[in-house]
């Protein structure tokens, strides 16, 4: 190692992989017709010094060790290497630094000093991959399309289609969009509705109350005949509500005073003809 250069030390280190894996490499990129005729044409230096006619396997030997680069030169080229590969070479090969050495270091720190800068080159442990080994850092899309005919039925689809949405857009042009609107019903208040006339008495009415019997039964009677009047009847719901509050506020009177006993020649009690009011509320 002592005297060579990288590129000597790869193609030595090169020389020693077997023929097949050799071949491979050095055809990734040049053809076997290009390897005859730089064999044709090239001459190798033996030990003595001698040159000697090139041989094709000699040939492959130089194009395999240029396609051979450690994992940082290959990630320099924009290259990574694949998943799962190992190194074919591993070697020490010279690599440039100009940090001092650590003698130098350890002298200029017992002298209260510090160590100036000494470029040099020095051995380094290293794994050598070849050109087969690695891809593009970073993959080149597909492309979206495989020829120009494919380019042109593309462009005739955009052009269809924008010619039929300008055609959807002139014809609503013209047409005035629909008005949508809400209606809201709501129900009229109840409103206060006089009674209806009620079936006079045979005689004339006396002005004591009636008892509480007949007022709870005609209390019930005017709250049967508010639930007979069907919802769509707001005035007869009025009317029949409005009596059903009178007797039931009659009843609640009577609660409080004595009902007085009406004499036996006295007129009977004034009521309500329920029966008129729930047949004028059904007409």
């Amino acid at each position: 190692m002592k005297g060579m250069t990288n590129n000597q030390i790869i193609m030595n280190e090169a020389a020693k992989l077997d023929p097949a894996t050799l071949h491979a490499i050095a055809t990734a990129h040049h053809t076997p017709e290009q390897i005859a005729a730089m064999a044709a044409n090239a001459v190798t230096t033996d030990e003595n010094g001698d040159e000697q006619p090139a041989t094709i396997a000699d040939v492959e030997i130089i194009l395999a060790a240029a396609e051979l680069h450690t994992f940082d030169h290959w990630k320099k080229e924009g290259k990574s290497v694949k998943k799962g590969e190992t190194h074919l070479i591993e070697c020490y090969l010279w690599k440039y630094t100009t940090r001092p050495s650590k003698a130098q270091r350890e002298a200029a720190e017992a002298e209260g000093k510090e160590a100036a800068p000494a470029p040099h080159f020095y051995p380094t442990k290293s794994h050598l991959f070849s050109c087969l080994q690695v891809h593009d850092a970073k993959q080149a899309p597909a492309g979206r399309f495989g020829s120009v005919a494919a380019i042109m039925e593309y462009n005739k689809k955009l052009a269809a289609e924008r010619k039929a949405a300008k055609a959807a857009a002139e014809q609503t042009v013209g047409t005035p969009a629909p008005i949508i609107t809400e209606e809201h019903h709501e129900l009229p208040e109840l409103v206060h509705v006089d009674p209806l006339p009620t079936k006079k008495a045979s005689k004339p009415a006396t002005t004591k109350k009636p008892a509480p019997d007949v007022l709870r039964k005609a209390e019930r009677e005017a709250k049967a005949a508010f639930l007979a009047v069907p919802e769509t009847d707001r005035k007869g719901q009025a009317a029949a509500l409005d009596a059903w509050r009178k007797t039931r506020k009659a009843v609640e009177d009577a609660k409080q005073t004595p009902a007085a006993v009406a004499a036996p020649d006295e007129a009977p009690v004034k009521q309500l003809d329920f029966e008129s009011i729930a047949a004028g509320l059904l007409a």
